[in-house]
C-alpha cells in the first residue's frame, strides 16, 4: 500500500480537487508500481493564511468566475 498526504489551500472546486486526486493516484501508481486500489490519500484543506511564503501570509485560492 502507498499512502500520500497533501497540503492545500482552500478553494477549490470539488471537480478540480477530483481531478488532482486521480491524476496523483495515477502518478504514485505508474511509478511506485502499485495498484491505484492500493493508493491511499489524503487531501487536507486549509486556510491561506495558514501558509506563509517570503514572510507573507498568502490568501485562500480564489475560485475563477463561471461567468468568463
Amino acid at each position: 500500500m502507498a499512502m500520500l498526504t497533501i497540503d492545500l489551500r482552500n478553494g477549490r472546486t470539488d471537480d478540480q480537487l477530483r481531478k488532482l486526486a486521480s491524476a496523483l493516484l495515477d502518478a504514485v501508481s505508474r511509478t511506485t508500481g502499485e495498484p491505484r486500489e492500493n493508493v491511499f490519500l489524503v487531501i487536507h484543506e486549509n486556510r491561506g493564511f495558514n501558509f506563509v511564503e517570503n514572510g507573507e501570509h498568502l490568501p485562500d485560492v480564489v475560485r475563477a468566475s463561471s461567468n468568463g
